[in-house]
């Protein structure tokens, strides 16, 4: 298994527990930075992995406004990022 591979499903991990709290109500700022730091440590930088720099800018935007519809959005984004992990997986793997 490659490092890479591995990160990735760190990240699928780290994206479905974000996933489910917010499910709870609950936005994790913590687990959305955690997101995010593992895409800086080195899957954001992997050209395969493109696709899920944007995917997580979309996940980042869709909590910064306060609005009803905010968790919604976010889980929607997560499932969306979940989705394109596995795909790059897949195409690894």
């Amino acid at each position: 298994m490659t490092e890479l591979i591995r990160g990735l499903r760190t990240l699928s991990r780290t994206v479905l527990m974000l996933q489910t709290e917010l499910r709870q109500g609950n936005l994790d700022e913590a687990l959305l930075a955690d997101i995010e730091g593992q895409m800086e440590r080195g899957i954001g930088t992997d050209p395969r992995c493109s696709v899920l720099r944007d995917l997580v800018d979309a996940l980042r935007e869709s909590t910064l406004t306060p609005r009803p519809e905010l968790l919604g959005d976010a889980i929607r984004a997560c499932e969306k990022l979940r989705d394109a992990i596995e795909g790059v997986v897949g195409q690894l793997g």
